[in-house]
């Protein structure tokens, strides 16, 4: 076949052409992205990527622009073509990490975010906080810490929270209740628009007698998300734990708006029942709550079932919360308190020091073992616990 003079050359200047093209597009997909045009960004980044394939940059803007929306098979799909095309692209593996963790996929992240340490991705601070949340998340607290610890805190407000927010975490988890505390402070007081904050905060005071504190905390939570059904839910556990509080109603009222067919209204409907003296009415209601998973029913009811004298009833319970919840150191503690009762103080002790182990900073646990090693003769570990209760 003879082919017409200068085709070579014809061809090399059609190819140089649609390079130009190519990259001109990539400079208004990435100047869309970053404008937050994201259907234009996304429309660009695919012409980028069906002319050229191995357009890194576009799988980039793509992989993100999914991530985002959670579309996570085609996120998947974008950041792992980025590392096939690039093994040594940091990028790729970070934002595959991210992905992995939004989809409440530990260990994976994990790998991701070290092979994105491995080729130096430039972020640091930020690699090693979602790192360390993933490794939180995965049940690894201690490993957690360690990742935090080297790094210091970061500079920027938002990171910084972050920082704090992962550190509160992690000790939570450790049952370091009081710097978990603070160091959920610090994260709300750099970013207070993360709700997960305030969850935290909340839970850890209630979880170590803090009540009043934990209602404070809950009443300005649900005026910032009036909206979001576990902020109007923690509002009514706090305000049930504050005795003298007049908001149980107020807080039923906002979870049955914010979650009208959530079984958690039938939870925060026993505990106002309860504080009203209506222990039949809480059974009922908590029962139901028990159907529909709520995690803390089954506690409720064995509190309610032993106010009601019966205690079978309620050892059922607190076992079946037990088993639910086996870090739930108020079940613990309830378990120990109905063994002590009944003067079985080898099954009290084991319950009761178990309850400390989890919750170490309450005062509660401290008396129940100063009473339990009162009886069992042990007056100098007793005065120890009554100490603390003091103190």
């Amino acid at each position: 076949m003879i082919r017409p003079a200068g085709g070579v050359a014809v061809s090399a200047m059609v190819a140089v052409a649609l390079l130009a093209q190519t990259g001109n597009l990539l400079e208004r997909a990435d100047e869309a992205f970053r404008k937050g045009d994201v259907e234009t960004a996304k429309t660009l980044a695919r012409q980028v990527v069906a002319r050229e394939p191995g357009a890194i940059h576009g799988h980039m803007i793509l992989g993100v622009i999914a991530a985002r929306g959670n579309q996570w098979a085609i996120s998947n799909e974008h950041f792992q073509t980025i590392i096939r095309l690039d093994p040594a692209n940091p990028y790729g593996y970070f934002y595959l990490g991210q992905a992995k963790l939004y989809q409440r996929q530990w260990e994976a992240a994990i790998q991701y975010f070290k092979q994105a340490a491995t080729h130096k991705y430039p972020d640091r601070e930020r690699l090693m906080v979602e790192q360390a949340l993933a490794q939180n998340e995965a049940g690894r607290p201690t490993q957690a810490l360690a990742s935090l610890d080297g790094m210091g805190i970061p500079a920027d407000p938002r990171l910084a929270a972050q920082y704090h927010g992962v550190t509160a975490f992690a000790l939570g988890r450790l049952h370091q209740w009081n710097e978990a505390i603070e160091a959920g402070r610090r994260a709300l007081q750099l970013d207070d628009s993360n709700p997960h904050y305030w969850d935290f905060l909340i839970e850890a005071l209630i979880a170590t007698d803090r009540a009043p504190q934990a209602l404070a905390e809950a009443i300005r939570a649900q005026r910032k998300f009036p909206d979001r059904g576990d902020t109007q839910f923690l509002f009514a556990l706090a305000s049930h734990h504050v005795v003298e509080s007049p908001l149980s109603h107020l807080a039923l009222r906002n979870l049955r708006e914010a979650e009208p067919e959530s079984p958690r209204v039938a939870l925060a409907e026993g505990l106002l029942y309860r504080k009203l003296g209506k222990n039949d009415e809480a059974v009922a209601v908590f029962q139901k709550a028990a159907k529909g998973g709520v995690r803390d029913a089954h506690l409720l009811l064995g509190i309610v079932y032993k106010e009601n004298g019966d205690e079978a009833a309620a050892e059922r319970e607190y076992r079946e919360a037990e088993r639910l919840n086996p870090s739930s150191g108020q079940v613990s503690l309830e378990l120990g308190k109905l063994f002590l009762s009944r003067g079985a103080l080898a099954e009290a002790r084991t319950w009761l020091e178990k309850a400390a182990a989890q919750m170490p900073d309450t005062s509660p646990v401290h008396y129940q073992l100063g009473l339990l090693y009162r009886r069992l003769g042990l007056a100098e570990k007793a005065e120890e616990h009554f100490g603390k209760v003091r103190k």
